[in-house]
């Protein structure tokens, strides 16, 4: 179907006026979190850049290729049972943000933290975001300051997403929608840091952005490899990060003109996964689903695996 795009400016919490709260613990009156206010920070994988990123020529750089497992037992799955817009919903959704091959992680993305100079970010810098069944595809990405985000919808449903920056807490977007096809490009994106993506009226509906300020990061493939080329020379600090398990660091010297080896392992643990902003019920969807999800189903899930179903029981 062909796409329409809207004419209008993305919502951005900057433009919503100086009368507004606009700091990471605004509430509304009533104590509970306000729509297009910010919600309490929370830690993020992502911190500020001490320093802008320069564009240098990159003489004799070598390349970072690897691998990242999972170590221990996958999450189990989740199912979740829609109590609103079952039409489009359905009656139960299985979460499947976890790809796995054996225990090779698909989709986490790597990135080097402290690296503040090297090759140029890429021309083209789109991206895309879309609803589709009441969830968010892609679950998790990484995009590059200064890039558009198209944010579409597929459903036939009156989406809203809102874009939380996690380590402030301030919403950093909010893409609306009148009908199925539309696009929404969304803008803003200035600064690295760790972006939750929710809707208003599906409360379990996640994605997760890495936002990076440089071009010295990778999404792993399927089968769990990555690499990322063309790095000065020297030692770095890496980290590679998926919102389902956690994320593990290690550091990597990068010889001029070679290839270096690196193996991440990430065990999942309550304490690096990320915690999901608790969404307060609205009158059209108080009995939706609000419960932080477990999130991630393995598209191959251990058969000792047992989903978790998360929501009121489905009618008799």
């Amino acid at each position: 179907m062909l796409r329409r795009f809207f004419g209008f400016s993305v919502v951005i919490i900057a433009a919503l006026g100086c009368s507004r709260d606009d700091t990471a613990s605004a509430r509304t009156r009533n104590g509970a979190h306000g729509p297009d206010d910010g919600v309490p920070p929370r830690p993020s994988v992502i911190t500020p850049a001490n320093q802008p990123y320069k564009v240098v020529p990159v003489v004799g750089g070598g390349a970072i290729t690897g691998t990242i497992d999972l170590e221990g037992s996958p999450p189990v799955a989740a199912i979740i049972r829609p109590t609103v817009d079952q039409g489009v919903c359905g009656n139960s959704i299985v979460e499947k943000n976890l790809t796995l091959s054996g225990t090779r992680i698909g989709g986490a993305i790597v990135w080097l933290t402290d690296i503040r100079s090297g090759k140029a970010l890429p021309l083209e810098r789109r991206f895309e975001l879309n609803n589709s069944n009441c969830m968010l595809d892609p679950y998790v990405q990484a995009i590059a300051t200064g890039g558009t985000l198209n944010v579409g919808n597929d459903d036939r449903l009156v989406h809203t997403n809102r874009f939380i920056n996690v380590g402030t807490g301030k919403i950093a977007g909010i893409a609306p929608f009148n009908d199925d096809g539309e696009v929404v490009p969304l803008d803003g994106f200035s600064e690295p840091a760790e972006i939750e993506v929710v809707s208003d009226k599906h409360p379990w509906t996640r994605a997760w952005i890495a936002v990076l300020d440089h071009p010295y990061y990778a999404q792993t493939a399927a089968n769990g490899t990555f690499t990322i080329d063309a790095i000065p020379p020297g030692k770095y600090r890496v980290r590679a990060w998926h919102p389902a398990l956690g994320f593990t660091d290690d550091s990597v010297t990068v010889l001029a003109g070679q290839q270096v080896t690196a193996a991440f392992r990430i065990r999942p643990s309550a304490t690096t996964a990320p915690t999901p902003f608790r969404q307060p019920p609205t009158d059209s969807g108080r009995a939706a689903v609000v419960t932080p999800i477990n999130p991630a189903a393995s598209t191959t899930p251990a058969s000792s695996s047992t989903p978790k179903t998360i929501g009121p029981p489905p009618p008799r």
